[in-house]
């Protein structure tokens, strides 16, 4: 008995057979990470403004979506949180059917994260990742101008130390800059100072935490002298992210399309970033990284959150010093969750800072050149691209809509030139060639057999005429029955008609036609 049992044998432990952690955390991850978790802070409380939502709303966004996003994300570079543009989508979609800053305005914003998680992971699920190449590049042009102007708006009356007001955003800039008596100049001045300290900043290299420095020297200079530095945040509970699924499903119809849009125009971002910085030779997933950006709109619309997306001002950090797996972005939700207890400490932070951090991190979306250039290229795609701009300004709260208007305004511009046919007519003698360029379909079918009956018409002396298919990039069914009729017709009037060109399937619809008509 005593020789059956074998004796257990601990490994011997040494420098040898121990992994370091570097391993299992690459350290410029952690630093990364810690890095892009000191500059998120202060933009979560930003962009949770933008929002309409209490502060605390954006740190717990700031904390849940990036340990989420990265149990499954596709790209390491990515770091997921509130931004920008997620921010104003909210405010487009909520604001005009909810009083901003409200308990049932919060409710909405979680539940609208929770639905655009929802429709991210089932798109991702079934491998729609294309879709984030659905909005043409001049439609996605045009709406990033639009939605800059009015962030960029949203944030004027908070610069000039005033109250954000009710009302539409371009309305509320408009009536701040018509009051100059009511100006904080202190504000002001805080406004400016802090941009550039925020463009300068960026020459100290990343692993300076600017923005953060900045609030800090701010809060302190608001507490030497009250009041100077125009009105502050002011105190804010923030607690730990926490289950919460009391919201308010009755809401989920009237904010369907809003979440759709949110889904699908907000992936257009982390798109981009994940493009931008993806390693030569290593491919990454859309799809995957759909499923993985509705994982974290899915947290923290359980945790009391807003929607979220990718930040490319935070991805570009944290890919410039140097993070090579996701385990940064877990670095960063873990340290906001540290940091939380000490965000209560900011109350005293001037508006104008968190506006003048929301005006730097936007200034690319204000380019007019990307949008100017279009008319190099194209007088349609710029057309389309400044309609965008001009009905996201236009309908404003409402842009969701802006941009499906833009998408569809796309298709029908696109239909009206990839749509049209171009039929040339030539006779050399008894001979008539009908030489068809574009594509054929039920759309422009009867135009080819108006062009076609013209001709005979017009050159009766012609005795055989040939439809040459050679040009033709598609034939739809319609358009293949509209041929088959006119070579019967051609009987009819004397003349015979020959069809050259066409593909395969176009041949077989013929000869099906001519064994059998449609009935």
């Amino acid at each position: 008995m005593r020789g059956s049992v074998r004796r257990l044998r601990l490994p011997r432990v040494s420098a040898a057979n121990v992994v370091p952690i570097s391993r299992i955390v690459p350290f410029a991850d952690v630093v990364a990470g810690l890095s892009v978790a000191l500059v998120v802070v202060p933009q979560a409380l930003a962009y949770a403004e933008l929002a309409g939502l209490p502060p605390a709303h954006g740190l717990a966004a700031a904390a849940v979506a990036p340990l989420a996003a990265a149990l499954i994300a596709s790209s390491p570079a990515l770091q997921t949180g509130p931004t920008a543009m997620s921010a104003v989508l909210v405010f487009a979609v909520l604001a005009p059917r909810l009083a901003t800053g409200t308990e049932a305005y919060a409710a909405a914003a979680a539940l609208l994260a929770l639905m655009v998680g929802v429709v991210r992971v089932v798109l991702g699920w079934w491998h729609a990742g294309g879709l984030a190449y659905a909005m043409s590049g001049p439609v996605l042009r045009g709406f990033t101008l639009g939605a800059g102007v009015l962030i960029a708006a949203s944030q004027l009356p908070a610069s000039l130390g005033m109250p954000s007001g009710d009302g539409r955003l371009l309305l509320r800039a408009a009536q701040a800059l018509a009051d100059p008596a009511a100006w904080s100049w202190g504000a002001a001045t805080t406004t400016v100072l802090t941009f550039v300290a925020l463009r300068l900043g960026r020459r100290l290299g990343p692993k300076v935490p600017v923005v953060l420095l900045i609030a800090i020297a701010a809060v302190v200079a608001e507490r030497a002298a009250p009041g100077a530095l125009g009105p502050t945040l002011g105190a804010f509970a923030s607690a730990w992210p926490r289950l919460d699924l009391a919201l308010p499903w009755h809401w989920m119809p009237d904010l369907a399309l809003g979440a759709i849009v949110i889904a699908v125009v907000g992936f257009a971002e982390p798109t981009a970033i994940a493009r931008r910085f993806a390693r030569p030779g290593v491919r990454w997933d859309p799809s995957r990284e759909l499923v993985g950006q509705g994982l974290a709109n899915l947290a923290t619309g359980i945790t009391a959150g807003m929607p979220v997306g990718a930040s490319f001002s935070r991805s570009a950090l944290h890919h410039r010093l140097g993070a090579r797996t996701r385990a940064g972005a877990v670095v960063t939700g873990i340290a906001v969750l540290a940091l939380m207890p000490l965000a209560p400490l900011l109350a005293d932070l001037p508006r104008a800072v968190l506006a003048a951090v929301v005006l730097s991190a936007i200034r690319d979306l204000l380019r007019l050149g990307p949008v100017a250039d279009l008319w190099r290229f194209g007088k349609m795609q710029s057309t389309t691209a400044w309609t965008t701009a001009v009905l996201v300004l236009l309908l404003e709260p409402r842009i969701d809509l802006a941009i499906v208007v833009g998408v569809v305004v796309s298709l029908v511009l696109h239909l009206a030139r990839e749509g049209g046919v171009h039929v040339e007519t030539r006779v050399d003698g008894a001979v008539g060639r009908l030489l068809v360029d574009g594509n054929l379909w039920f759309a422009n079918a009867a135009h080819l057999e108006d062009v076609v009956h013209d001709a005979w018409h017009r050159h009766r002396e012609v005795e055989r005429w040939v439809v040459d298919l050679t040009r033709v990039g598609r034939v739809d069914v319609d358009a293949a029955v509209a041929i088959a009729r006119l070579r019967g017709e051609a009987a009819e009037v004397g003349v015979t008609l020959e069809i050259v060109g066409g593909d395969a399937r176009t041949e077989q619809r013929l000869a099906r036609y001519a064994e059998r008509p449609l009935r």
